[in-house]
């Protein structure tokens, strides 16, 4: 049994620092890296060339020098721009470039050839020059303040990826993808949250508090976007859909503020696409409101960039009960209603018209203090409050408004990250993040029975999902980062660990599930078909929703540590090779307990010859607890030696997440402090009362003939051979420049899944 006590974690990281001799690396990009080779008029290399980048808006310089290839590698660096890069060595003419802009990431080299010069110093100056990609899909600020956008979303702008898909990435379930903020995980670790952002969308799903369709930050704050599907530089990792990296504003010397709205209602609202041609109605409205302000504390030396933005949206639902198309008729929701209100007294709510809201509020502050002129610091915070209620009509399935529930996250995310140049070629970058996400759920009137009636076709009562869910979410993430630069070769070493602390609180149908497959008179005679439901087993833990809610009985913890290093290799001024090697390790502090009749209970036959799985007797809960390797492998080939025609590919081997829900459930349905009943094919004239008042589901069941159906209990099992997602993925792509801001990219893919979940 492991436990994640303060000396363990530490013991844990020296362990990994050590598989790497070093420190280094965090997980995704949050800076941009300048590179480039210098030689004179004859192609010899420049040693001791003067490289010096300024970022205009605070003042802030970085200098470098060539090696003796000529090679200058400038780490650390600020993304965006402007920047200033000079280049200067004594009998040459200097060389400027200006308005230089940065991606995120490695940019392309700059290689100049120095003219000599021995009469006097003069400048060769480049202005407007900005640095494309290298692969991937980087969307900077003019991009995110021009395209279209309908929910002011990351999600609107990911979908340039050309292999994006609705949030999903080269064909891969969102739940695979990584989201990091200024360099620190951003996901929905739990992984309740919708593809689409649940029933009105807007959300960037996968992320942080994405189950009440908000958006964990305001598109205001954001400087640039990135998306990358094949980046062979094993930084970055936790991922087998696609990596998406953003990074946040900061202030300058120049004081700036803004205040802005965008909003709409039905009258920006085009018709339905059904052929009704009917419109959305008044009750609709979406619109933001908010505002920034950034600027110098001490000019050149400490900036600040703060905003706050509120959202709002409400939207009707449509097939209400007696509409056009419904699912049931106005008379149907009459006698559902007045039969629940007379002999059990219970409210179903609603069955006209209703509305769906989303609200968030969102608070964001940033600080940026140059240290020295070797080193800076950045604090960063986000205050994420968002809630939304779910209802959903359609012409198959009518929901009551009992049936709505409202989720809440309340999001904290705090970032601290500490660049340091300890010479010319050695540069550290050290992250430390802590997320703090509280997600839970409440339900409208009395809580009730869910009620299925007609197949699927009517519900009433307390949705299933709603009755207890209360999900609490600590996340500690340290990474750090080395690079050192020694004539061809730019060498990282790195680490990057993630340390959750995870209080699952949902449980399934605690309120009971009553289906009605036989129709509505079934249901007006409490003839169910089937009866479905949790309950408390030990004996210790009160069967009381307040007690449930607010103590989840197994909380779990789970480390997601990674340890890598590689070798940037400039095998000539247009050719690069990259090897480099990841090991990832995931553990969990304490297993599950087993259920002692787990391992004498008859092994499952799959009717599918491919399933294979640990015998029952067998099984033992240990599960994750080894190292995996993932070595990589990438090049960049830059033909004309101009930035014209790039050959850029690789191959390699991702390791991913998941969503912790799936371990939630071995934790909670363990067999030993929930039951669980399922009665099942109840006869035709059998009357089973519904069991609303109190919820007294055991009971119930028991009394009218089924006792054999509410002394079960389910285990929810882990194989002994469970390992994270993980595939081989390889790219090869062309990109051709064709003057005048045109570009072509050819680009081929391909995924072999290796394990998945």
């Amino acid at each position: 049994m492991k436990n994640f006590t303060a000396k363990g974690t530490l013991n844990l990281i020296l362990t990994f620092f050590f598989l790497v001799i070093s420190v280094g690396l965090k997980a995704q990009e949050t800076t941009a890296t300048l590179s480039g080779n210098i030689t004179d008029e004859k192609g010899q290399f420049v040693i001791g060339a003067s490289i010096v980048a300024k970022y205009e808006p605070t003042g802030n310089t970085v200098q470098t020098v060539s090696n003796k290839k000529g090679i200058f590698v400038i780490t650390n660096l600020k993304p965006g721009g402007p920047y200033t890069i000079r280049i200067t060595y004594i009998g040459y003419k200097e060389e400027v470039l200006e308005n230089i802009s940065l991606s995120l990431g490695n940019n392309p080299d700059v290689n100049l050839a120095l003219k000599q010069d021995s009469k006097q110093l003069q400048e060769v100056v480049i202005t407007g020059k900005k640095l494309p990609s290298t692969g991937g899909t980087n969307i900077g600020r003019a991009q995110l303040a021009t395209l279209p956008t309908l929910g002011r979303s990351i999600q609107d702008f990911t979908r340039l990826t050309p292999q994006s898909n609705n949030n999903s990435f080269a064909g891969t379930n969102f739940r695979y993808n990584n989201f990091t903020l200024d360099g620190a995980v951003n996901n929905d670790a739990i992984g309740f949250s919708n593809s689409a952002g649940g029933v009105s969308g807007g959300g960037q799903s996968g992320t942080a508090g994405a189950g009440t369709r908000t958006n964990p930050y305001s598109l205001e704050a954001i400087q640039e976007v990135q998306v990358q599907l094949t980046p062979f530089d094993v930084k970055i990792g936790n991922f087998t859909g696609g990596s998406v990296n953003a990074v946040t504003k900061s202030g300058s010397n120049t004081v700036h503020g803004s205040l802005y709205t965008y909003g709409r209602n039905q009258v920006l609202t085009g018709k339905s696409v059904d052929g009704k041609k009917s419109s959305i109605g008044s009750d609709y409205y979406d619109y933001q409101a908010g505002g920034s302000l950034s600027g110098p504390i001490i000019k050149n030396k400490l900036f600040y960039f703060v905003n706050a933005e509120l959202t709002r949206r409400q939207e009707p639902t449509f097939y209400n009960a007696g509409d056009p198309g419904s699912a049931i008729t106005l008379k149907e929701a009459q006698d559902i209603s007045n039969y629940l209100q007379t002999k059990y007294g219970y409210d179903v709510g609603s069955y006209g018209a209703y509305k769906i809201f989303t609200n968030s509020n969102k608070f964001f502050g940033r600080l940026d203090w140059n240290v020295s002129n070797k080193s800076t610091l950045m604090l960063r915070g986000i205050y994420t409050d968002g809630s939304g209620n779910n209802l959903e009509r359609s012409s198959t399935n009518f929901q009551f408004s009992s049936v709505d529930f409202t989720q809440h996250t309340k999001n904290l995310n705090l970032v601290a990250e500490y660049k340091t140049r300890f010479s010319n070629f050695l540069n550290n970058n050290l992250i430390v993040s802590y997320i703090n996400v509280h997600e839970y759920r409440d339900f409208p009137g009395t809580l009730a029975p869910f009620i299925d009636i007609d197949n699927g076709r009517i519900w009433a009562g307390t949705w299933r999902e709603a009755s207890i869910y209360n999900m609490k979410q600590k996340t500690i993430e340290v990474s750090d980062n080395l690079t050192y630069t020694k004539g061809i070769h730019k060498i990282t070493v790195g680490t990057h660990n993630e340390f959750y602390n995870l209080s699952y609180g949902f449980i399934n149908s605690w309120n009971g599930r009553w289906e009605y497959s036989r129709g509505i008179n079934s249901f007006l005679a409490d003839n169910p078909s089937r009866v479905r439901g949790a309950f408390t087993l030990d004996g210790k833990t009160p069967n009381n929703r307040d007690y449930l809610y607010n103590n989840p009985p197994n909380p779990f913890k789970v480390a997601l540590l990674s340890a890598y290093a590689q070798d940037e290799i400039a095998v000539s001024r247009n050719f690069k090779v990259t090897p480099g090697l990841r090991v990832d390790y995931s553990a969990v502090a304490d297993q599950p307990t087993l259920d002692p009749a787990v391992n004498t209970t008859k092994d499952y036959v799959s009717p599918n010859p491919t399933y294979t799985h640990t015998p029952f007797s067998e099984l033992n809960n240990k599960w994750l607890g080894k190292a995996t390797l993932s070595p990589r492998l990438g090049f960049n080939y830059d033909i004309n030696s101009n930035q014209s025609v790039v050959l850029r590919g690789g191959t390699g081997i991702f390791t991913g997440r998941m969503p912790f829900a799936w371990l939630g459930y071995a934790y909670t349905l363990n067999g030993t402090t929930y039951g669980n009943i399922d009665w099942n094919s109840i006869a035709a004239g059998t009357t089973v009362p519904l069991a609303i008042n109190p919820l007294g589901l055991k009971d119930t069941v028991t009394k009218y003939g089924g006792a054999s159906r509410s002394n079960t209990r389910e285990v929810d099992l882990i194989d002994n051979n469970f390992k994270l997602p993980r595939i081989w993925r390889s790219n090869l792509a062309l990109d051709v420049k064709f003057g005048n801001g045109y570009k072509m990219t050819f680009d081929a893919l391909y995924t072999k899944t290796l394990y998945d979940v």
